[in-house]
């Protein structure tokens, strides 16, 4: 292998949507840095790599205000599907003839693997790190186990995955839907070299798995709670919206935006606990960009700004305190719209009612209020929203 002729492609061009929140997860903080900069770190440490790009969401709104790339790294915008992202930072390399082609979702990617793909590359044109299917595997239709399956063949891929520059452009140009870059080589007709993979180089698909990278990488877990509380009045001829959901009446509840309560409960509960302001900071009611906005997206945008902080959200227990709507019949749809808005788990969201037995003017019907509290946690040292 000669020096500086090799080029690194991170793909970090997912949009979080998956993951939860509208914070692409390749940019929330492990061990007091964005996700992404370890696998930047460990294909720095390689001296034959002599150019790095990494493909953001195309929309910069969901990456720039989190990470700012260090500076021997070019960014380029991805694309529609993984293969069209993976060509647009093929292009953009100016002087590799070999590429590794790695999910920024993987951050504890090692040198030595790293080394172990370039070298089946250079021997065969393709490699790809392999492990082994450790557990046994079922066929499962419609919830009844049909068959075991051989695990003698089956391997588990990894990134990254080497190839010849000229060869892989050639193959993604004219390529379908591929789930990567080994399977487009395959369907090419290429044979790919497997080389031995790491069992330590897991990828980040669920907030469960942050739990597990923040273990690995020798993080303490930090704590705290929050509370939120909010009211408004109802007001004939407005629509309905209660946890985000809409509810067929005659009157709505009056506010600058939606008046949606309990969103709103709950965006200041996350406020409180991560030390971030308040919901009226925010979005002060004199900004008319919040003139009926959609409390959906107020509780999106505070949860990108939570989880750039590093925490992650544990627990959400709502009571809604009204004499209409009824709760118990909407439970489940608003616990599963809260959960969409959130990026949590439904089961550690829970939703109940209850009035005042008459007092006041929400006991007279006149109004609703929500009072909600959460539990947020983060390991220790992953404060902060960009990388210093």
């Amino acid at each position: 292998m000669h020096k500086n002729t090799w080029g690194a492609v991170i793909v970090a061009a997912g949009s979080g949507t998956r993951f939860g929140s509208g914070l692409p997860k390749q940019f929330l903080r492990l061990g007091g840095r964005a996700l992404i900069n370890w696998s930047i770190d460990a294909f720095s440490a390689i001296e034959e790599i002599g150019e790095i790009i990494v493909v953001t969401p195309s929309d910069s709104d969901l990456w720039e205000p989190f990470w700012d790339p260090p500076s021997n790294v070019r960014t380029v915008a991805g694309g529609l599907r993984r293969q069209d992202s993976v060509l647009a930072g093929l292009l953009a390399l100016e002087s590799s003839t070999m590429v590794l082609v790695h999910d920024a979702a993987r951050p504890l990617v090692c040198g030595p693997l790293i080394r172990r793909v370039m070298k089946g590359a250079t021997d065969s044109g393709a490699a790809a790190p392999v492990i082994p299917v450790r557990d046994t595997v079922k066929n499962v239709t419609s919830s009844v186990i049909s068959g075991t399956v051989s695990r003698e063949t089956l391997r588990k891929s990894q990134t990254p995955q080497g190839f010849a520059l000229d060869v892989l452009l050639d193959v993604l140009r004219t390529a379908g839907d591929v789930t990567d870059e080994c399977e487009a080589m395959e369907l090419a007709g290429h044979e790919v070299l497997a080389v031995d993979g790491d069992p330590g180089n897991m990828k980040l698909t669920d907030p469960e798995d942050l739990m597990i990278l923040e273990s690995i990488t020798g993080g303490n877990m930090e704590s705290r709670t929050g509370i939120g509380l909010d009211f408004h009045p109802f007001e004939k001829g407005i629509p309905l919206v209660v946890g985000g959901c809409r509810i067929e009446a005659e009157s709505g509840l009056s506010g600058h935006s939606d008046g949606d309560a309990v969103l709103h409960a709950v965006a200041d509960a996350l406020l409180s606990a991560s030390r971030l302001g308040d919901i009226g900071s925010l979005f002060p009611p004199e900004d008319d960009r919040w003139k009926g906005a959609d409390s959906a997206i107020l509780l999106e945008k505070v949860c990108c700004l939570v989880l750039a902080q590093g925490w992650r959200i544990g627990q959400i227990d709502i009571t809604v305190i009204a004499g209409f709507p009824k709760i118990s019949p909407i439970r489940e749809i608003m616990i599963e719209r809260i959960a969409g808005i959130t990026g949590t788990r439904p089961e550690r969201i829970w939703v109940k009612g209850t009035t005042t037995n008459t007092l006041g003017d929400i006991g007279r019907g006149k109004g609703l209020g929500c009072m909600v509290m959460v539990r947020i946690s983060r390991g220790t040292g992953t404060e902060g929203t960009k990388d210093s």
